[in-house]
């Protein structure tokens, strides 16, 4: 699997800097962070009785403490860095 290139990592580390999330690690008061190469993707639950995979779900980028590893996981949407959703054309009408 391909990391994520480092143009993209640069405008995540921006949209951060620019939301302000610039403070020590919460756990040891570390100031030397990274970026986690790639994505997670949280599939929202809607009860424990089954697992889904698929639907509705936050894609987050992760940063780890250089020194404790603690994670922060920040949602891309309120970054703005979620690509804009694919429009479907009305069921009979093509493109």
């Amino acid at each position: 699997m391909q990391e994520m290139t480092p143009e993209k990592k640069n405008q995540i580390i921006e949209a951060l800097r620019n939301k302000g999330a610039t403070r020590a690690c919460p756990r040891c008061g570390h100031t030397s962070f990274e970026l986690v190469g790639g994505y997670f993707n949280h599939f929202i639950q809607h009860d424990f009785s089954n697992i889904n995979f698929g639907g509705q779900s936050i894609p987050t980028a992760v940063v780890i403490c250089s020194n404790c590893g603690a994670l922060s996981e920040h949602a891309l949407g309120a970054l703005g860095l979620l690509p804009e959703p694919i429009k479907k054309a009305p069921e009979g009408e093509s493109k």
